[in-house]
């Protein structure tokens, strides 16, 4: 090999070096100048006091023992029927019949067959509660000891499409005050921060039930009947946990 050669290959040799230290050098600085990561993390909460708009009235219908199955079919469909007349929004109405049995000295004796059915009013006008009285005791007066009628739950609770609604602007609330937290921390730390993490979380128990009075039977004839009131606001409550990336 002559000496062009020679110093035809040396070139390439210290070029190629020269590249590959180059290249470690941009890394290195780019690497060291890369600013340093803050992490901040906190939770924040919102929470709004609202004024319950729907009482529910759980009411359970059930029937003593029938020699056929088919009368006590037929009996609580007749309830189910007057209950779907009264134009008020329920949830429920759904059967369980059974033969009433016991065991009388290793013998099985029994006097026929009972059925229950239940319903949740969700009453808005709590006046409405008198109409579904008052159907349950007509029903009484013309069936007498066949049918059995009882009030099992009366309670002020918020209507689903307003808890939504309360719920959305909660979460709407809280992603503003995350952002605004994002800016006075990055004025605080002199750093640009983002926010990389932003969970809603709704309490399991943010919403208190306030009980109302309990009737436990319809033993008498009830007219006209006063709706518990709501005593006090219920809470519902957000929470979200929030962390920044600061640079």
């Amino acid at each position: 090999m002559d000496k062009k050669g020679l110093s035809m290959i040396i070139f390439m040799v210290i070029a190629w070096v020269t590249l590959v230290l180059n290249k470690g050098l941009v890394y290195a600085e780019t690497k060291s100048s890369h600013p340093k990561i803050t992490t901040v993390s906190t939770s924040l909460k919102e929470k709004k006091e609202i004024i319950p708009n729907v009482l529910k009235l759980a009411v359970e219908a059930s029937t003593q023992p029938l020699p056929k199955e088919i009368e006590v079919i037929n009996l609580l469909g007749t309830i189910d029927k007057k209950v779907k007349a009264l134009g008020v929004k329920y949830q429920g109405g759904r059967y369980n019949i059974y033969k009433d049995c016991q065991w009388i000295k290793d013998k099985q004796v029994c006097y026929g067959y009972k059925g229950f059915l239940s319903y949740v009013f969700e009453l808005k006008d709590p006046d409405e509660q008198t109409k579904v009285y008052s159907m349950f005791e007509e029903a009484k007066k013309i069936y007498g000891d066949k049918l059995d009628f009882s009030v099992t739950n009366t309670y002020w609770t918020i209507t689903e499409k307003d808890l939504e609604t309360i719920t959305e602007e909660l979460k709407l609330t809280l992603i503003t005050k995350a952002i605004k937290f994002a800016e006075k921390v990055s004025k605080t730390l002199n750093k640009s921060c983002h926010i990389t993490t932003l969970n809603l979380d709704q309490r399991g128990d943010g919403i208190v039930i306030q009980k109302a009075s309990l009737l436990k039977s319809f033993s008498e004839e009830k007219a006209t009947i006063e709706p518990p009131s709501p005593k006090q606001e219920q809470t519902v409550e957000l929470s979200a946990y929030v962390v920044l990336s600061c640079y």
